[in-house]
Order: structure tokens, then C-alpha cells, then sequence
């Protein structure tokens, strides 16, 4: 068990990547500097501060449409091969955070070896790769989260990428089967997910400081996947990956439509709700005549016609230019788009 442990965390690791042990994993040397305990410790309540100011991720649909706040709890819903990677990526690159935490628990050695040359002088990778023990996988999970609870501390505003929630869950099923816990649904043993409820916990704002989790769960499109069910439970909004749209090379393959972000309307204006409600409108619109223009029927209706001649400025917003895109323009863009939107509507 972790708790108890302590390691040199904090600032010292900007920059570095380590294993469970808090080991190098970039060949440089030891990390020097105030041990962090590794225990799991939640603000209290009246501790917690409303959300209140975005997090800009750089990946202008989310920023557009699915707008995150600063402390907020989002997972990345997913099957493997839709591009959560590429997505996580993006997000880490283009966000506005002050430090960036990354945890790969359970990650391929390929994938985390790229992680690791990519990282920049604000990113700390904590790692633990699919063949170590469950032990050590858990482990990684807790140290990633100290070293995101240290740089609150220090008043800094910390994305933390959880990649992922999921593995961590089969590690901690592992380690509870082994102890000789009952299996409850899907295999899981009940405290599997009390683990996972106190590793999401811990992120939040603060006063001075926040941690905004953003968490991967592989999912095969079946809502009564325990794990799944239990993490839309406990996070702050969820962002669905399809596979039908990364097969046509669409990135981000995010499904709209299925996804929500619980705390935009804190952390958005008015008007940038209203345009946002506007498209996600027309969109809902494409998706319902999606089967009959299939078959090759053509709708008759103003509504459905103006809709598909809005489709490709639709289908340009969604899509992520290589480029991180400024809040700013993505959601002028969004007016914009809204603009079109609402003018085809006055028109009907």
C-alpha cells in the first residue's frame, strides 16, 4: 500500500519522468527535494472554492462546446483506436495550466516511451507500463496525484491527465481478488470502486490552486460497464469518443451529442452558451435526417435543408486543425457559426 510512502515531489520534478518509486525514467538524476506523502488526502468541503474560470484546452470543440472549468472532473469515454491518445495529446499541449501531470497506468511501453520525449519543462510523467505489478500500477496512480496535490499546494493551477481510469480499476481488481475479496459486478470487488471515488476526490479548487482531472475510460459503447458507470458518476462531465467517426479520419472523433460538461454554463457567458445551444441544435438536426439522406431521400423542409447546407462549415468547426486554436477564436468562430444558425431559423 502506498499510504504512508513519501517522495520527493513538487517542483523538483518538473520536467522529469519517474516510475512508481519515483525512480528516473528520462536518464537523469535522482529527484532532490521536500518529501510528499503519497497518501490520498480530499480537500475538505469548506475547503473547495465554486468553479468559476475555464480551463482553454486548445482543441476548439471542446473549448466551443464542451467547455471545461478550472478544477473540474472530465473523462474521455472511448474504445481503443478512437483516439483518446492523440486527444490527450492535444490537451496537454495547448491547455492553460500551469503544470501538467501525467499518469499512465498500465500503458503500453511504446506509447509511454513517447510521452516521455515529448514531455516540456512544465510536465511531470509518472508511469507504470502494463507488465508491472498491479502493485506498482496502483502505486503510479497515487504518486501522480501527490505530485498534482504538491503543486496546489504551491497555489499553481494543475492539469492532470489520467490515462487510465480503467486499467487502474482491472490493477485494483487484481489486488482485491488476491486479498481474497468477494467479486461483486463485472468481476469488481466493491472496494475497487471506493478506490476510484478517493483518486477523483482529490482534484478540485482551491482558494489558491486547482487540479483539473482528465481522465481516459476504455469503453466498448455498453453503459452497463461497471467501471464506465461508476466514473460518469463521479466526474464533472464526459467526452465520447466514436469509432465510426475516427475510421473516417474525423479528429477529434468526439460524438457532440453524447457528451456534457456539467460545468460550462459556470465558466461561460451568455452569448457563448446561447451559440454553442445553437449548433449542437443543427447538428442534432443532421444526425436525425443522417439514415433518410443515406437512402438518398432528399429532406423538403427549410429546417433540414438550411441544416445540410450549414453541414460543411459544421463539420470544419468540429474538426482540429494541427494547430492549438486560441479560446478566443474558437469561440468567435462559434458566434459565427451560431450567427448562420439562427439567421436559417428566422427564416423558416
Amino acid at each position: 500500500m502506498p499510504d504512508g510512502r513519501a517522495l520527493a515531489l513538487g517542483t523538483c520534478a518538473f520536467g522529469r519522468a519517474i516510475d512508481s518509486r519515483g525512480a528516473p525514467l528520462d536518464n537523469g538524476p535522482p529527484l532532490c527535494g521536500r518529501k510528499v506523502s503519497l497518501e490520498l488526502r480530499s480537500p475538505a468541503p469548506n475547503k473547495r472554492v465554486p468553479i468559476a474560470a475555464r480551463l482553454a484546452t486548445g482543441v476548439r470543440v471542446i473549448d466551443g462546446l464542451l467547455t471545461m472549468g478550472r478544477g473540474a472532473r472530465v473523462g474521455i469515454f472511448g474504445p481503443p483506436g478512437a483516439g483518446k491518445t492523440s486527444l490527450l495529446e492535444s490537451i496537454t499541449c495547448g491547455c492553460e495550466a500551469d503544470a501538467v501531470v501525467v499518469a499512465l497506468v498500465g500503458e503500453r511501453g511504446r506509447e509511454a516511451q513517447q510521452w516521455i520525449e515529448r514531455r516540456d519543462a512544465r510536465t511531470t510523467i509518472v508511469c507504470a507500463t502494463s507488465d508491472r505489478s498491479a502493485r506498482e500500477r496502483i502505486t503510479a496512480s497515487h504518486v501522480a496525484i501527490a505530485q498534482a496535490a504538491a503543486l496546489r499546494e504551491r497555489g499553481l493551477h494543475v492539469l492532470l491527465i489520467f490515462d487510465s481510469l480503467a486499467r487502474c480499476a482491472a490493477a485494483l481488481r487484481e489486488r482485491g481478488v488476491a486479498a481474497g475479496e468477494s467479486s461483486g459486478r463485472g468481476g469488481y470487488p466493491p472496494s475497487v470502486f471506493a478506490e476510484l471515488a478517493r483518486l477523483v476526490e482529490v482534484a478540485g479548487a482551491l482558494a489558491d490552486g486547482s487540479i483539473t482531472l482528465v481522465a481516459t475510460v476504455i469503453s466498448d459503447g455498453d453503459d452497463r460497464d461497471p467501471v464506465s458507470e461508476a466514473a460518469r458518476s463521479l466526474l464533472d462531465g464526459h467526452i465520447a469518443l466514436s469509432a465510426r467517426l475516427a475510421e473516417t479520419g474525423h479528429f477529434p472523433a468526439i460524438d457532440v451529442l453524447a457528451s456534457t460538461s456539467r460545468t460550462m454554463q459556470s465558466v461561460t457567458d451568455f452569448n457563448h452558451q446561447q451559440a454553442a445551444l445553437a449548433v449542437r441544435r443543427t447538428i442534432a438536426l443532421l444526425a436525425q435526417i443522417a439514415d433518410a439522406r443515406a437512402l438518398g431521400v432528399d429532406p423538403t423542409n427549410d429546417g433540414s435543408r438550411g441544416a445540410i447546407a450549414l453541414e460543411p462549415a459544421i463539420h470544419s468547426f468540429l474538426r482540429q486543425p494541427s494547430r492549438v486554436v486560441e479560446f478566443e477564436a474558437t469561440v468567435a468562430e462559434l458566434r459565427h457559426l451560431a450567427a448562420q444558425v439562427l439567421n436559417l431559423e428566422t427564416l423558416r
